[in-house]
């Protein structure tokens, strides 16, 4: 069998509402960032399966590529290490990326592969 590419394999992640909320929300918040700057020349656009995977998210899908999850996983990272408002929803953050990195490391027992 072929080896499949990390933008057409894909896998389904088993979310609580809870965590697909914050996992919107996070994605949301990157995606606006920009447009947010008082310099937007000072912050990188997020890459395109940010975008790709908060549109999965909205539609209310939870099935992501893996090019997709690694984009979220490193996002979900750097908003864990923040020291703003997410502060909140650390707990959140921190299952969210428990999920995406073991679905990344093929350990994560609740979801399904393609």
């Amino acid at each position: 069998m072929p080896e499949q590419s990390a933008h057409s394999q894909s896998v389904t992640l088993s979310l609580p509402l809870e965590e697909q909320w914050t996992l919107h929300h996070v994605l949301l918040d990157r995606i606006e960032r920009e447009l947010a700057a008082a310099d937007p020349t000072t912050i990188d656009p997020p890459p395109v399966e940010v975008f790709q995977a908060f549109e999965a998210l909205d539609a209310g899908q939870t099935r992501f590529t893996m090019a997709q999850l690694g984009a979220i996983q490193t996002i979900l990272a750097e908003y864990h290490h923040s020291p703003t408002w997410w502060e909140l929803e650390r707990p959140q953050l921190e299952a969210l990326l428990h999920h995406v990195s073991s679905a990344i490391d093929g350990r994560e027992p609740t979801l399904s592969a393609d």
